[in-house]
Order: C-alpha cells, then sequence, then structure tokens
C-alpha cells in the first residue's frame, strides 16, 4: 500500500510538470497579434495654371504642415489641358487619394464628371461654383485685411493715397473695396484717393503727393517696384513673398495662411465630418491678415489703429460686403 501511495504521489506530480511544460510551451510559441496598420492620409494637389504665385512660394510650408499634423503622404502634379485634368483626378481617386485639391481655373467640368465617380476621394477646388457631397471650395475673403490695409494707408500717407490699378475682377474689386472703406474710416471728409496704373503711374502717384499705394497685383511687376523705391512710395500689396524679399518698398502685405487652410480641411478628412461646402477663410479665422513690415512694429499709432481697426472688423462693427458679417 505505501508503495503503491507512493506511485500514485510521482504520477501525479510529473502529469502537473507535463502540464506546465506544455503550457510555458504554449506561451512561447504563441505570436502576439501584429499591430494595427493605421493607412496614412495621402494628399494630392493638382494645377491647372500658374496664375497663383502664393502657393508657389507656400509648396514646402503646405506639405510639411499636412506631413507634421498627419504624417500624410503629399503629391502633386500638373494638368494644363481638360484630357490632362480628367486623367490625373481619375488617376489619384483610383490610387486611393483621400483629398485632392484641385488649385486653379477650369476644374468645374472634369469635377462634374469625376466628383460623383469617386465619393470616397474628397475634392477642394480653389474657385468655381461646383459642390457636391464630396467637393468642396476654399475661398478667401480679403476685405477685412485689405480694410487694415486702407487704415495703414491713412496712418502713413496721411489724406491723400494711392491705388495702382492692376485691372478689374472680383477678387480685385473686394481688395480696393475694403481698402477704400478702411482709409474713409479715417477720412471720412476731405480724404482723396489717387489712381493711376504701371511704372509710370508710380511717378504720376507721388507727383500728386502720394506716400502710400494699394498695388493689389499677385505676381508683383518688378518694375513697378523699382518705381516705387525711387520715388519714395510705400506700397501696400498682396502675398508674403513679396513682403519678404521688398521690406523697403512695401508697407504692408495682406498674407494667407495657405498650409493652416489645407491642414484644417485636412482635418475635416481625417475625422470624417468633410462636406461639400464652402470652406471661407476671412480676418477672423486667423488665416487671412495683414502684416506689417517689421520695422513699423515700433510705430505705436499705427499698431493700436489697427488693433482698433481689427477688433471692429471681427467684432461686426464694419459693414464690409462679401465678409460675412
Amino acid at each position: 500500500m505505501h508503495n503503491r501511495g507512493v506511485g500514485r504521489y510521482w504520477t501525479w506530480m510529473w502529469l502537473g510538470v507535463a502540464a506546465l511544460v506544455g503550457l510555458a510551451s504554449g506561451v512561447a510559441c504563441r505570436r502576439e497579434a501584429p499591430p494595427v496598420q493605421v493607412s496614412r492620409l495621402r494628399v494630392h494637389f493638382v494645377f491647372s495654371s500658374g496664375d497663383n504665385p502664393m502657393w508657389d512660394h507656400l509648396g514646402d510650408g503646405v506639405a510639411k504642415r499636412l506631413q507634421d499634423a498627419y504624417g500624410a503622404e503629399v503629391s502633386s502634379a500638373w494638368a494644363r489641358s481638360p484630357a490632362e485634368r480628367r486623367s490625373v483626378l481619375e488617376t489619384a481617386a483610383s490610387d486611393s487619394v483621400d483629398l485632392v485639391f484641385c488649385v486653379g481655373p477650369e476644374f468645374d467640368r472634369s469635377i462634374l464628371t469625376e466628383g460623383p465617380r469617386f465619393p470616397r476621394t474628397a475634392f477642394v477646388l480653389d474657385r468655381g461654383m461646383v459642390l457636391a457631397p464630396n467637393v468642396a471650395r476654399m475661398e478667401f475673403l480679403y476685405m477685412g485685411a485689405a480694410y487694415l490695409g486702407g487704415v495703414t494707408a491713412a496712418v502713413l500717407g496721411g489724406s491723400t493715397i494711392g491705388i495702382l490699378e492692376v485691372g478689374r475682377g472680383p477678387v480685385i474689386d473686394d481688395i480696393e473695396d475694403g481698402f477704400e472703406q478702411g482709409f474713409r474710416c479715417r477720412h471720412p471728409w476731405g480724404g482723396r484717393i489717387e489712381r493711376a496704373s504701371g511704372a509710370a503711374g508710380i511717378d504720376a502717384l507721388a507727383e500728386r503727393g502720394v506716400t502710400v499705394a494699394l498695388y493689389a497685383e499677385l505676381a508683383p511687376d518688378p518694375e513697378v517696384l523699382a518705381a516705387a523705391d525711387a520715388c519714395g512710395v510705400h506700397l501696400v500689396t498682396i502675398g508674403r513673398h513679396t513682403l519678404d524679399t521688398h521690406a523697403d518698398v512695401v508697407a504692408a502685405a495682406i498674407v494667407v495662411d495657405i498650409p493652416e487652410a489645407v491642414g484644417r480641411i485636412a482635418a475635416d478628412v481625417v475625422d470624417d465630418t468633410f462636406t461639400g461646402k464652402v470652406y471661407a477663410f476671412d480676418l477672423g479665422s486667423g488665416v487671412v491678415d495683414l502684416r506689417l513690415q517689421p520695422s513699423l512694429a515700433e510705430n505705436q499709432s499705427l499698431v493700436e489703429a489697427l488693433d482698433q481697426a481689427r477688433a471692429a472688423v471681427n467684432a461686426g462693427m464694419v459693414e464690409i460686403e462679401s465678409l460675412g458679417l
């Protein structure tokens, strides 16, 4: 009996050890589940023309913003003909690109064709009238910043300022109207706005006592900038690049933070809240603004005047058409 009990004891002992070894072997052989692969945001830019220099100078900044925020894969292409536009859009959407920005004119017809075919791709136009559940438009409202430009001209140039005419169009008209209203708020009676055009127009403005003028040209003519420098006329211009490269001539510039605007739209795609609407960015959005030449930051009267004007515009106390206030 005693030997039989000892045998049973060792039998149970070995069974226990075997069970433990088997359990350990199972744990050792079991592989960890692979990590969930999160797909990268894929963004593609298609350009139909080079008529917007702001995008040229901010291309790297746009890509960096998307890469830093979302680890995005960013690509771009040119498409100058209708066939090229349709082909590039179709290729991008077929390749599961999440977000496609169409920058430049004449994308409307291509989007009407390709947009409905690829409902899982978000398309964004920078102009045009096409809207659909997956097609939005990005719009920059310049009038508030232009209003600040007019205030700047009034403070620096007194009761006589200038506008260097660069043609007509909705954007140019809005900028000139906002600029004039900003000037009139400082000089409601007796203020004078002189108009001219071209490099010769700078000389004419200077002869009429103008020391500050609006030059709302996205691609400034070097001859105009040289003439302004020679005549001592300071300019309110469009675009960060001109301010950075011609700070001796440019007093202030209306600037657009395109990387920030693109990043906000991309955030909606990532959050799955993107809709076919107008993404409008005005002065209050922080995307469109007026930037002063660095040396003017010490002009206390100008800084205070701009602070007051900015607060009035953002509070809706200034009635400017197209601001959406």
